[in-house]
């Protein structure tokens, strides 16, 4: 009887727990999927025929000023110290203070608006992003 009771509590326990696509864990930032690919890049591929997977790996917020002032300064160093998080399967689910971003992967440089957001008090951005890796130019 008494493992039938602690059974119990601990399948009550789990389904309490709070999925990480929850939108309530976070207040302000980002929810989304975020894809990778990678392959030629000449001649110019059309983006339509391009084949992504779900992202595994860190994911960088590097605020857009910093980059804009970065001159020949070292984009390597300004990654590390930017806020970062680890995507799994392609999950993005970040809380993030107000600001305006770029968003890179650790192997992908890209200067877009499609990986620029801004962040601003008590709103949730939904937004998708693929990432390509040219292995060759």
């Amino acid at each position: 009887m008494k493992h039938i009771f602690l059974l119990i509590c601990i399948v009550i326990l789990i389904s309490c727990t709070k999925n990480k696509d929850d939108i309530s864990q976070i207040s302000k930032g980002i929810i989304g999927t975020v894809k990778y690919g990678e392959g030629d890049c000449m001649p110019i591929i059309d983006e339509s025929i391009r084949t992504y997977t779900n992202y595994n790996g860190i994911l960088y917020f590097i605020i857009k000023s910093d980059i804009e002032n970065l001159g020949d300064g070292d984009l390597e160093q300004l990654k590390l110290n930017s806020i970062n998080t680890s995507i799994k399967n392609g999950k993005l689910n970040f809380e993030l203070p107000n600001g305006t971003y770029i968003i890179l992967t650790p192997d992908v440089y890209q200067y877009s608006n499609e990986n620029t957001i801004t962040i601003e008090n008590n709103v949730i951005i939904r937004k998708n992003f693929n990432f390509w890796k040219c292995t060759s130019y």
